[in-house]
């Protein structure tokens, strides 16, 4: 690593600046790819690998986009994604199956609350300007209005109840992580 480094500083004029932005880079996506990897395995284990995959998708999206709760360390991060992804896909689905009326509803108040309260981004990083966070918010609203539709079209096809489930949980842990991460920082906490 040391040796790709010195050759980005030699060859290509890199300044430690630019160094450290790039350590940053690949760190974050080591991070981010070892908990695909172990979250991805440990759902494949518990026999809901294409439930992970739905749910980590739509939880990639609104992140991205809306931001929420963010750690300053692996083990943290590891720990509140494991709650979010364990609570969306096995928790709360086998504790309480929503019906495809209550999931449209309640999604639409967590897009809203999203689209009002969103984005929340990383205090790590730069205030985003009123366009990005325009921007962020119409793809959070378009995210959770195209589930929606998604359901509202085939709430009858059985099979993809698991998925309604597990999308809907999702939103709304998405959206309680996202009004807590409000809340603090409001109290100058986060």
């Amino acid at each position: 690593m040391s040796e790709f480094i010195k050759e980005l500083q030699s060859e290509y004029g890199y300044s430690d600046y630019d160094i450290a932005k790039v350590k940053y880079v690949l760190a974050s996506i080591f991070s981010e790819s070892s908990k695909l990897v172990l979250f991805g395995i440990l759902f494949g284990v518990l026999g809901s690998f294409y439930p992970f995959l739905f749910s980590i998708v739509l939880l990639l999206f609104l992140r991205i986009n809306i931001g929420g709760l963010h750690c300053k360390h692996y083990i943290s991060c590891l720990l509140l994604t494991f709650i979010i992804l364990y609570g969306s896909i096995i928790f709360f689905p086998n504790l309480l199956s929503v019906s495809p009326i209550l999931i449209m509803f309640f999604s639409m108040i967590c897009m809203i609350i999203n689209y009002c309260i969103g984005p929340i981004s990383s205090p790590f990083r730069p205030t985003p300007d009123s366009v990005l966070i325009q921007s962020c918010r119409n793809i959070g609203f378009f995210v959770i209005f195209t589930f929606i539709i998604f359901v509202s079209i085939f709430q009858k096809v059985n099979f993809l109840n698991v998925y309604f489930q597990v999308g809907f949980w999702t939103i709304v842990i998405h959206t309680i992580q996202l009004i807590i991460a409000k809340v603090l920082r409001k109290g100058g906490i986060y």
